[in-house]
């Protein structure tokens, strides 16, 4: 593919540090906005922008001569948003139908949407696909899905959205996160011989930062337009527990499981079929392989697992306190 010159909206994040630095590794010029909350691990080559989205202007967007903008911004789980519903709808609704906006009106042609697979709320039964109604009951999947909506509405001959529907993430990235679920159970388990785990029952879709990646560079590299579930396999957390315990006592860790029975407001299966007829979209790792990548890439004689840069919401609630 030829030289794409790409801005990532959000792009010191977990996902977007890893996907900037691939993408420069590929050739292209990418431009990073981000308020750079977690640090700064992004290749030297990327120009950095620090701020706030509602900042870039569509002649700001016009003079850079962007070919692809990609958001992946915002509020990144359910327990920030919760925290601070009226930053959430700002931040996952209001700023990334903005960007699309001025995108589209700056000349954009493609514009790359971080939508979520918490916009099916709680379900049972069958992996739900792109064509069902999402009816999500809480602040982020609520945000999550109006953005999706405002953006698709913007679609034109000369404008191509397309949002991707990701799962749970889990693996490394050089700004590593351990709350999410396979990097939390991974973590727990080395710092306490133990996996916690609150009800067995529930179903996750699960993906690997690797496979998200891939998802992405797809999307930039084509104009196939519309909505999107990215991921690799549907777990249930009991399965994913015995998976993970079974992966690090290979590496020597003898650990344990815990099992209660707690409710949780997110309880969901998706199909990734679509994504892979339309997209080329071929996950091929799993949670197993998610592990190791994370036990290749830190130093467990060093690294301080409670460092609050691990964890978005001990961030972001110091962030919110520090501009009361």
């Amino acid at each position: 593919m030829e030289k794409v010159n790409i801005l990532i909206a959000g792009g010191a994040g977990y996902v977007g540090t890893l996907l900037a630095n691939t993408l420069v590794k590929d050739d292209h010029q990418v431009d990073v906005v981000d308020y750079f909350w977690f640090g700064d691990y992004l290749d030297p080559e990327i120009t950095r922008h620090v701020g706030n989205i509602f900042d870039l202007t569509i002649d700001s967007l016009k003079n850079n001569k962007y070919d692809v903008v990609v958001f992946l911004a915002g509020l990144s789980n359910d327990p920030m948003a919760n925290y601070d519903p009226a930053g959430n709808f700002i931040e996952n609704s209001a700023a990334p139908s903005y960007l699309a906006y001025i995108a589209k009106e700056s000349g954009v042609s493609r514009f790359v949407y971080a939508s979520s697979c918490s916009v099916y709320g709680f379900t049972d039964g069958e992996a739900l696909d792109e064509d069902c109604n999402p009816k999500p009951h809480y602040p982020y999947g609520i945000a999550k899905l109006q953005a999706e909506s405002a953006i698709m509405l913007l679609e034109d001959e000369n404008f191509k959205p397309i949002s991707l529907r990701k799962g749970t993430i889990g693996g490394w990235s050089p700004r590593m996160r351990f709350d999410l679920v396979v990097n939390a159970m991974t973590k727990s388990a080395i710092t306490s011989g133990k996996i916690v785990v609150n009800n067995p029952n529930l179903w996750r879709p699960l993906i690997d930062i690797r496979d998200v990646v891939q998802s992405y560079v797809k999307s930039i590299e084509t104009n196939v337009t519309g909505i999107f579930n990215i991921c690799a396999q549907n777990y249930t957390i009991g399965d994913l527990a015995a998976e993970i315990r079974y992966e690090l006592i290979k590496h020597g860790h003898n650990i344990e499981i815990e099992t209660m029975h707690k409710e949780d407001i997110r309880n969901y299966k998706a199909s990734n079929k679509k994504a892979k007829e339309l997209l080329g979209f071929e996950p091929i790792y799993s949670p197993s392989d998610s592990v190791r990548e994370i036990l290749e890439n830190i130093d467990l004689n060093n690294i301080n697992f409670g460092d609050e840069r691990y964890y978005n919401i001990q961030t972001f609630k110091k962030v919110k306190n520090e501009f009361k």
